[in-house]
C-alpha cells in the first residue's frame, strides 16, 4: 500500500512539474508578446505625436497665408479704389513698362 502512495505520489509530483514548467515557457511567451506589443504602441504614440506636431506646424502656416491674403486683398482693394484706377499710365510710367 505504501509503494502505491509513493508512486501515486511520485506522479502527482511529476504532472505538477510538467504543468509548472508548460506555465513558465508559456508566460516567457506571453512576456515576449507584451514587450513587443508594448514597443509597437511606443512607437505608434510618437508617430501620432509627431503627427500632431506637423498638423500644427501647418495650421500655423496656413493662418499665416490667410493673413497675408487678406492683406493682400485689402491693398489690392484699396488700390482699386484710388481715383484714376483706370486712368492711362503717366508718360513716364509708359516709357519705363514699354522698356520691361
Amino acid at each position: 500500500m505504501m509503494r502505491w502512495v509513493a508512486i501515486g505520489s511520485l506522479c502527482l509530483a511529476l504532472l505538477f512539474a510538467g504543468a509548472s514548467s508548460y506555465l513558465v515557457w508559456r508566460n516567457g511567451h506571453l512576456r515576449e508578446d507584451l514587450d513587443a506589443a508594448t514597443r509597437r504602441l511606443r512607437v505608434a504614440e510618437r508617430q501620432a505625436d509627431d503627427a500632431r506636431q506637423t498638423a500644427d506646424v501647418l495650421d500655423a502656416h496656413i493662418k499665416r497665408m490667410q493673413e497675408d491674403r487678406r492683406t493682400h486683398d485689402a491693398d489690392l482693394r484699396r488700390l482699386r479704389e484710388r481715383e484714376g484706377y483706370d486712368a492711362p499710365l503717366s508718360d513716364f510710367l509708359g516709357d519705363a513698362f514699354d522698356r520691361l
